[in-house]
């Protein structure tokens, strides 16, 4: 770093880059992009990297330019910046926290929450921010005024999480919204079940 030009040098430790592995976790795309950040740069960077036996991360542009879209959750994550990665795998493990009983699956491009049977969220990643997919329940209003919130969107960046005490509260407004307007069909029980066999041998 101490190499680097004072802007450049800045511009990395204010996206969190300080070591050669985090570095490497970006595409050249990615440092480019950074305020200060100039193309003079790159070949210092690629000769510390090379020295150290490591790359930029390849660059990718578009989701559709990939030779094949995700299918599952794991694939999608693969697919992101190493940043939005980590926060989204974060907000995935307090999902799944929040709700131990409902269901990951995979629809419309991206990853997903069901709750019995019915989808409960989404979550994603675009070129700025990554985001918390799904209606928004009452009374967030004041709880969300630091993110970029529309009816069916939350958004946030992986430098300013949305924090674990009210993505919690949200899985379980939804959990509740589902349950009251999909109420469970009480299981029956096994001694009914053996009363209804019987019968049918009658």
């Amino acid at each position: 770093m101490a190499k680097l030009a004072a802007p450049a040098r800045r511009a990395l430790e204010h996206a969190g880059i300080r070591t050669l592995t985090a570095l490497a976790e970006r595409s050249e795309k990615d440092l480019l992009a950074l305020h200060g950040f100039g193309p003079s740069t790159l070949p210092i960077l690629r000769k510390a990297l090379d020295a150290a036996g490591l790359q930029f991360t390849p660059t990718i542009t578009k989701m559709r330019d990939l030779p094949k879209k995700p299918t599952n959750t794991d694939e999608y994550l693969k697919r992101i910046p190493a940043d939005q990665r980590r926060a989204l795998e974060a907000l995935r493990k307090q999902i799944l926290a929040a709700a131990p009983g409902c269901e990951e699956h995979f629809g419309y491009g991206l990853p997903g929450f069901k709750h019995n049977g019915h989808p409960m969220l989404y979550l994603g990643a675009a070129k700025n921010h990554v985001a918390l997919y799904g209606s928004v329940p009452i009374g967030f209003k004041d709880r969300l005024k630091d993110f970029t919130v529309s009816k069916g969107t939350i958004q946030f960046t992986p430098e300013k999480p949305l924090p674990a005490a009210l993505v919690k509260d949200i899985v379980k407004a939804k959990v509740a919204e589902i349950e009251v307007r999909w109420p469970a069909k009480p299981a029956r029980t096994a001694a009914k079940k053996a009363e209804g066999k019987a019968a049918k041998k009658k």
